[in-house]
């Protein structure tokens, strides 16, 4: 006789901070791969139904409370798409204080990613906990529009989520 045990694992969530046009376009595409989507953004416009309709949870809160109002665990991708570094710096310390995320990812150029790492560390962040971010986030598309940028962030993250490589297909 054999026996098949499978484990019944908790549905990933996507938690998106700063709801603008890429992180509506994230929470989109999440959505539509069967992620629990959190919006989160400190700008009360952008977690409403009509800005975020792909949202099951809309947080207008600052990002450093996100652990006090919503569970985030190893199955969690955190994915900022913020309005600038000044916001991750103030933001993040406490987040990361507070949270193991699965997975977090940090959208911006590499020079933002260089001040925002600098900001961390300035603010007592360890270097282990700022080398397990991502960025800047995303697989290497050539993505320009929100839609595109979005498709690159969640390529990175399944690619990440189930150890693949990456590569073409064709190779």
């Amino acid at each position: 006789m054999e026996i098949y045990i499978e484990p019944i694992l908790p549905a990933p969530s996507m938690i998106i901070i700063g709801g603008g046009h890429v992180g509506k376009a994230v929470a989109h595409l999440a959505k539509w791969l069967e992620y629990r989507v959190v919006v989160c953004d400190d700008r009360s416009e952008f977690t409403t139904p009509e800005m975020n309709p792909d949202a099951d949870v809309l947080l207008n809160i600052p990002m450093g409370a996100l652990p006090d109002h919503i569970e985030i665990n190893a199955f969690t991708s955190i994915v900022l798409t913020t309005r600038g570094a000044n916001v991750d710096i103030a933001g993040l310390p406490d987040l990361l204080r507070k949270c193991e995320p699965g997975y977090i990812g940090i959208i911006g150029s590499r020079k933002r990613w260089l001040t925002t790492r600098q900001g961390l560390l300035d603010a007592g962040v360890p270097e282990q906990v700022i080398s397990r971010i991502h960025s800047p986030i995303g697989l290497e598309l050539q993505a320009e529009t929100p839609e595109e940028i979005a498709v690159s962030i969640l390529a990175e993250i399944l690619m990440l989520r189930r150890d693949a490589s990456g590569k073409s297909m064709k190779e």
